[in-house]
């Protein structure tokens, strides 16, 4: 496999085994542009439908079934994930579909992408399915539903296109979301999955095992299991997608490095977003994992999130996460 984006010889990734029959492997090139967030009119002016949990508010339909908060501060959090996520990818979509009459977006959150895909596509119509009634802004070919995704689809008709992004973690049975979203896909029609995949990998070694950030990436790993809300499910998504019947299957690999280690200027950016990001987030994605399913305290929680975020600043720690870009097409 040619090397990633960024990494030059002295940071060269090996490459994952080979992948099944149809999937192609592709090395992916970043874009120079970031999506324009634009909306038109104001759809909810504050939160609703939700319960306090570790001084922070959660959703309040199908109580438990989502690990994050809904409050002004993860959602400030997840828009700018969503912005390092499109300058990342270079696009809002890789997937090579022709026809997108009706596009779902899964987890659409505050309908960052649907707005954006809307906005750029007018003849679609485009709708985003969430837990939260969290999305504040619509335009005339935009409609949100908040559903769980992962009981029984219960749409009146099919889609051209599928999309998700960021969902590690959101469901506990990804082969079922994969035979749903083939049954509900017109012929020709495409899924796309855009994920980041756990565990926290070092380029070089240069991580200690000790370590505060190490650890974290193996406690996440370790709640991740216990809870059923697999991290490392994106990686496999090429291989879900070709047993639910998908062809044509295409997985475009990424790498997210914490902090501007890379030696390219484009991987600088990205890896000081990806630290912002998760400067932010360590403590939000550890509260519900941790206290629910290990048993901590908020206090240790927040002791060792500290911790993890002192870690995530040491310029001599050459970690990363990968991110896949897959789609495929139903025949």
């Amino acid at each position: 496999m040619a090397q990633e984006p960024g990494f030059d010889d002295e940071y060269f990734l090996e490459a994952d085994g080979d992948l099944p029959d149809n999937i192609t492997d592709v090395d992916s090139a970043l874009g120079d542009g970031m999506s324009i967030y634009s909306s038109t009119a104001s759809l909810r002016s504050s939160l609703a439908n939700h319960r306090d949990e570790n001084g922070r508010k959660y959703h309040a339909f199908k109580d438990g079934r989502y690990l994050l908060p809904t409050d002004d501060e993860e959602l400030e959090r997840q828009e700018f994930q969503y912005t390092l996520c499109i300058f990342t990818f270079g696009t809002l979509f890789l997937a090579p579909f022709t026809k997108a009459d009706r596009v779902l977006d899964i987890g659409c959150g505050q309908g960052h992408w649907v707005i954006d895909f809307a906005d750029s596509h007018p003849q679609s119509h485009v709708i985003g399915v969430d837990l939260a009634p969290v999305q504040r802004y619509i335009l005339p070919n935009v409609s949100f539903e908040i559903d769980d995704l992962e009981e029984q689809w219960t749409f009146s008709y099919k889609f051209d296109y599928i999309h998700s992004m960021m969902m590690t973690g959101a469901f506990r049975n990804w082969e079922r979301f994969y035979e749903q979203a083939f049954e509900f896909l017109n012929t020709d029609g495409w899924l796309e999955i855009q994920d980041i995949d756990f565990p926290l990998r070092c380029v070089d070694g240069s991580l200690p095992a000790d370590s505060a950030l190490q650890k974290w990436s193996d406690i996440m790993m370790e709640a991740s299991a216990k809870s059923g809300f697999l991290l490392n499910t994106c990686g496999r998504a090429a291989e879900l997608m070709r047993e639910a019947g998908f062809v044509d299957i295409v997985r475009v690999p990424y790498k997210w490095p914490i902090g501007r280690w890379a030696k390219s200027e484009k991987m600088k950016i990205i890896g000081a977003g990806v630290r912002d990001n998760f400067l932010g987030g360590a403590e939000t994605m550890s509260l519900a994992l941790f206290t629910r399913f290990l048993d901590w305290s908020l206090d240790e929680v927040k002791k060792f999130s500290e911790q993890v975020r002192y870690d995530m600043c040491v310029s001599n720690y050459h970690t990363y996460f990968d991110l896949y870009v897959t789609y495929g097409r139903k025949p």
